[in-house]
C-alpha cells in the first residue's frame, strides 16, 4: 500500500518508491520541485510561456522515463535541472536562436548594491533584465540557476563544464551587469527623451 509523502520524506525515499511503481511518491516529487523547475525554465525562456509549458511537461516526461536509471550521485534537483537544461539546449540548437534570461530582483539585491541606491526598484529591475539580454546564454543560465539556489558545483554538472568555468561565467556576468548599470545611472536610457 502506498503512503502519501510528506515534506520530511527524503528525495531518495520518494525516488525509490517511484521506481517501485508508487504514483503518489512521484506526485510528492512533482509537488516538491514543480515551482522551482517552472521558474528556472521561465528564466531561461523568458517571454515564451508556451515553450516554457511545453519544456516543463517534456522534462517531467523524461524524468518518468529515466527514473529507473536514476542513481543518487547528485541531488535530484540537479538531475532534474540537467534534464531541463538539455531540453532547452536542444530547442535552441533546433531553432538556431538565442533565448534570453530575465534576471530577477534577488540578483539585484545580492550583486548590484551601489546602483540600487541611485535608481528606484522598477528602473533597476528593467535595467538588469535589459543588461542580462547582452550576456551569453551560458552566463544567463548560471544567473538563473544561482537564483534558484543551485550551488556552483552542481551548475558545473548541469552545464557539463568545470567549476572554474562556471565561476568565471558568474564573475563576468556580474561585472558586465555592473558596468551596464553604471551606464544606466549616468545616461538614464530608460527615461523617454523629450
Amino acid at each position: 500500500m502506498s503512503q502519501v509523502p510528506d515534506e520530511s520524506t527524503s528525495d531518495l525515499k520518494l525516488i525509490r518508491r517511484c521506481q517501485a511503481g508508487d504514483q503518489e511518491a512521484f506526485a510528492g516529487l512533482y509537488g516538491r520541485y514543480r515551482l522551482q523547475l517552472y521558474s528556472y525554465l521561465g528564466k531561461m525562456l523568458s517571454g515564451n510561456s508556451h515553450l516554457v509549458d511545453d519544456l516543463f511537461q517534456q522534462t517531467w516526461i523524461r524524468v518518468l522515463a529515466n527514473l529507473g536509471q536514476y542513481e543518487h550521485r547528485q541531488r535530484f534537483i540537479s538531475w532534474l535541472f540537467r534534464i531541463a537544461h538539455n531540453l532547452v539546449v536542444d530547442h535552441v540548437r533546433r531553432h538556431a536562436r538565442r533565448e534570453m534570461v530575465e534576471v530577477d530582483e534577488r540578483l539585484a539585491d545580492e550583486s548590484l548594491g551601489e546602483a540600487w541606491e541611485e535608481m528606484d526598484r522598477e528602473t533597476l529591475l528593467r535595467a538588469v533584465a535589459k543588461g542580462a539580454e547582452a550576456l551569453s546564454p551560458e552566463q544567463q543560465e548560471v544567473l538563473a540557476l544561482r537564483q534558484q539556489g543551485v550551488p556552483f558545483r552542481e551548475i558545473a554538472e548541469i552545464q557539463d563544464t568545470s567549476i572554474n568555468t562556471v565561476l568565471g561565467r558568474m564573475h563576468y556576468a556580474v561585472k558586465r551587469l555592473r558596468r551596464m548599470l553604471c551606464d544606466y545611472v549616468t545616461d538614464d536610457p530608460l527615461e523617454p527623451e523629450g
